[in-house]
């Protein structure tokens, strides 16, 4: 499960660098996201039955489809941006990647002793076709 979290942060986040969306974000965008990913971490650390490790699966389900958003939408202005812009994404960007990667080896290893169960286990194939679908 923890290999399965972190392939999926991985790919989604390399997605900056592949794809191409009309639309503009910023670095501070990708940073919210990545402070609600953070957020996701604490509350992980208090789980106490499956429907717990199930909200904080799904939450962090919408949180990496929205981080994948918004990399999409950063792609654009990145292959417009100066050789010293691009230079500075990239670096918010690996922090933002290393991050996300910290929090969700926490959250895995959280959820692991939940994930025989069927509504987290349904849970993290949804987290699964996040990749899939992009």
């Amino acid at each position: 499960m923890k290999s399965q979290i972190t392939i999926i942060a991985s790919l989604l986040l390399s997605l900056l660098f592949f794809s191409g969306c009309q639309s503009e974000t910023t670095p501070e965008d990708l940073r919210e996201e990545v402070k609600t990913i953070k957020e996701i971490e604490k509350r992980s650390q208090n789980i106490e039955n499956k429907g717990d490790a199930f909200d904080v699966l799904r939450d962090l389900n919408q949180s990496l489809k929205s981080i994948r958003d918004k990399i999409l939408q950063m792609e654009i202005k990145y292959r417009e941006a100066s050789e010293n812009e691009k230079k500075q994404m990239e670096k918010e960007f690996e922090t933002a990647n290393k991050e996300i990667d910290q929090s969700l080896q926490v959250i895995s290893k959280n959820t692991e002793p939940y994930k025989d169960k069927e509504e987290v286990s349904k849970m993290l194939d949804k987290l699964n076709e996040i990749l899939i679908s992009k």
